[in-house]
């Protein structure tokens, strides 16, 4: 009996299929991340409404990378009797070149906006029909009127003023959330100098950083550089230390500069105090005289002793205590 092959789809190994989904995981971050940028023949999508301050900046980019014309259609309005007469293909053949042109462009602008957008948010804005009613819709969704942009300034300053290191926060987490905030009060227009983005983001920094901190203060540093110029520095200063404490301890020989010949580890230096070579011990006993006594001393001399003299302090003997004339009653008148 002939055995049956088994499917084409069992035979493919777990590795294969492991790269077959790494692929494909890869393959749709490559597309998502074109769907939010663009590409040059594709506008950047806005797929959230939170999503309007960057999107607008890109999509501005990209409209004005195709031509500086389509970009004004989007602040100005289009003449409705262009819009009928351009729409009816016997009337159409009748307009000048002129009006033509400012049809087509028109209707590119329209193109780029309307593809821009998620069809969500592109389902909540159909009764527009032009480009520029279509933008000021967008505008005033996102932005708000003059009331609510202004709450959002105030809100975007209190941030700023009070913005501070959050717990187990990185320095890269820092800076980014730093950045975000500026490109939001960019977006809104809530300026602040360079001098107070310096003070605001050294203020933000953790404990650890006031020692380097200080040496750029003192140094002048901090009143002549951007806040981006600060960030790299302190990145710079990050790396550094990280690959510090990563370093490998070496085995340390200070006898080599010691000045001990050789330099052989393992090896204390010689002492440089002589050593003590004798020990006197004095055997006070007492004497019926006051003449000197030599049995009153007694030496003990080391064998390893390589001194050539020695020294040897009397020790008084009892009878060399007399008491005072006054005192001694054998010599009382």
């Amino acid at each position: 009996m002939q055995a049956i092959a088994p499917p084409q789809a069992a035979m493919i190994t777990a590795n294969q299929w492991a790269l077959v989904t790494n692929q494909s995981s890869s393959i749709q971050a490559m597309m998502q991340n074109d769907n939010e940028t663009g590409t040059s023949t594709k506008p950047p999508k806005l797929n959230h409404i939170n999503d309007w301050g960057w999107w607008k900046e890109r999509l501005r980019t990209y409209v004005q990378g195709q031509g500086q014309d389509l970009w004004m259609c989007f602040f100005t309005a289009f003449d409705n009797d262009l819009e009928v007469a351009g729409s009816n293909p016997q009337t159409y053949s009748t307009m000048s070149d002129e009006d033509k042109k400012k049809f087509k462009l028109e209707k590119k602008a329209f193109m780029i906006l309307t593809q821009a957008l998620h069809r969500d948010i592109y389902h909540q804005f159909v009764y527009c029909t032009t480009t520029k009613s279509l933008w000021d819709m967008l505008t005033l969704r996102c932005e708000g009127n003059a009331q609510s942009r202004k709450i959002k300034q105030e809100l975007l300053k209190k941030e700023f003023e009070g913005f501070t290191c959050m717990e187990n926060e990185t320095l890269a987490e820092l800076s980014t959330r730093f950045h975000h905030l500026l490109s939001e009060m960019f977006a809104f227009r809530v300026t602040a100098t360079p001098q107070e983005m310096v003070k605001r983001f050294t203020d933000s920094l953790p404990s650890k950083w006031s020692s380097f901190l200080e040496i750029l203060k003192e140094n002048g540093v901090l009143d002549t550089i951007t806040v981006y110029e600060l960030i790299q520095k302190l990145e710079n200063k990050d790396v550094e230390e990280k690959l510090k404490a990563k370093r490998t301890l070496t085995p340390q020989n200070p006898e080599m500069y010691y000045g001990i010949a050789g330099g052989i580890s393992g090896e204390k230096p010689a002492s440089q105090h002589a050593k003590l070579q004798s020990a006197f011990i004095s055997n006070i006993r007492p004497s019926t005289t006051n003449q000197f006594d030599p049995s009153a001393y007694t030496m003990y001399s080391r064998p390893d002793s390589s001194s050539q003299q020695q020294y040897v302090q009397p020790t008084p003997t009892a009878q060399q205590f007399t008491q005072p004339p006054f005192l001694d009653p054998s010599r009382a008148q």
